[in-house]
C-alpha cells in the first residue's frame, strides 16, 4: 500500500487537484481510486469518513476534504 490515497470521481476539478497533488508528492507514494470507474470502492470510502470528492487519506488514517464551491462532488451525487 502506498502512503495516500486520492478519492475522486473523476470530474475535472478533481483531476487538476489530482495532478497538483501528483505534482507535490509523485506518483510512486500515491493511490488513486476513481470511484466514478470503480463503484464497488464507495463502501470502502464511505467507511474511511470521505464525505466528498475529492478527498485525500494520509497513511495514518486522517481524511482531508478539499473545499472546493464549484464542486457538488458529495458521496450522494453518484448513486
Amino acid at each position: 500500500m502506498k502512503n495516500l490515497m486520492l478519492y475522486h470521481d473523476g470530474c475535472d476539478i478533481c483531476a487538476a487537484i489530482g495532478q497538483e497533488i501528483i505534482n507535490l508528492i509523485g506518483l510512486a507514494n500515491l493511490d488513486i481510486i476513481h470511484i466514478g470507474l470503480n463503484p464497488s470502492r464507495m463502501e470502502e470510502a464511505k467507511k474511511i469518513g470521505i464525505k466528498a470528492f475529492p478527498a485525500l487519506v494520509t497513511s495514518n488514517g486522517n481524511v482531508l476534504h478539499f473545499n472546493v464551491e464549484e464542486h457538488e462532488g458529495s458521496i450522494s451525487c453518484l448513486f
